[in-house]
This record gives structure tokens, C-alpha cells and sequence, in this order.
């Protein structure tokens, strides 16, 4: 009866999801200042210091995004593993590489000529290159229900 009486309401909009971006860096003050910015942004975006936290957390929940710092603690896998092992299981997830170790270019040079093309941004990244670049690769990335 009630919605014979009110026909005329809108039905209600699904929420919607915003793209999920995941930081990686062995330093919490990089990795939570990078999600700090992307979430004032609208992103849903979650921080963890090592290779192994963020496969945790990409066990429970689907990454749009990666943002791995590419010398990661030397215990772990580095950036750009990393970045292949999570590009394998997500297909769909961009990738975004930083480091301010010159090496790291190296590392990129061969992970691209093994057909991994991931963007690496040197360091320190201006937060609005950061926001600019994440935009970008996300474009296509439409926000869904």
C-alpha cells in the first residue's frame, strides 16, 4: 500500500565505489602521507609498509591500483615483483612504481623489456604530479555500484 501511495519516489541510487588504490612503502610516513592526499581525493585507499601485509590485503580486497615503493625491506620482494605477482592474479590492476633509488631505473629497464610497462616516478613525487598521474591511469577506471 505504502508504495501505491508514494509511486511517484525515486528509487534509491546504489552507493558507489571509488577506485581502490593500495600503497606500499617500508616507510609509514611515505606510504600513509600518499594515502592520506589520495583519500582527501575520494579514493579508497590503504596503506601497508611490506610486500607481504599487502598481499594480505589484496587476499580480502581487489586492488584498481598498486603504488609500490620499488626497494622495499630487503627482507621482502621488491616493488616490481611485487607489482608482477599482483598484475598476474589482477589483471585489470594499474600500477604505479616510485623510488628514489637510481637502480630502481635498472630494475624498470629489464621488467619492461619482460613486457611489464609499469610507470616509475622518481622521488620525492609532488603530491599534485602524484594526483595527476593517478587520475590518468585510472581514467578509464569509471567509478561502479
Amino acid at each position: 500500500m505504502w508504495f501505491a501511495v508514494h509511486s511517484n519516489v525515486a528509487p534509491l541510487q546504489p552507493r558507489t565505489r571509488y577506485p581502490r588504490v593500495f600503497v606500499v612503502d617500508d616507510q609509514p610516513a611515505i606510504a600513509d602521507s600518499i594515502c592520506r592526499i589520495l583519500k582527501l581525493r575520494g579514493y579508497d585507499a590503504h596503506a601497508r609498509y611490506s610486500s607481504s601485509e599487502l598481499l594480505e590485503l589484496a587476499s580480502d580486497l581487489s586492488p584498481d591500483l598498486l603504488i609500490a615503493d620499488v626497494a622495499l625491506d630487503p627482507n621482502s620482494i621488491n616493488g616490481i615483483d611485487l607489482a608482477i605477482y599482483v598484475q598476474r592474479f589482477y589483471p585489470e590492476c594499474r600500477i604505479i612504481l616510485i623510488s628514489g633509488n637510481p637502480d630502481s631505473f635498472e630494475l624498470h629497464s629489464r621488467a619492461r623489456m619482460g613486457g611489464h610497462d609499469f610507470l616509475l616516478l622518481a622521488k620525492p613525487v609532488p603530491p599534485e604530479r602524484l594526483l595527476d598521474e593517478v587520475a590518468e591511469i585510472l581514467s578509464d577506471h569509471e567509478r561502479v555500484a
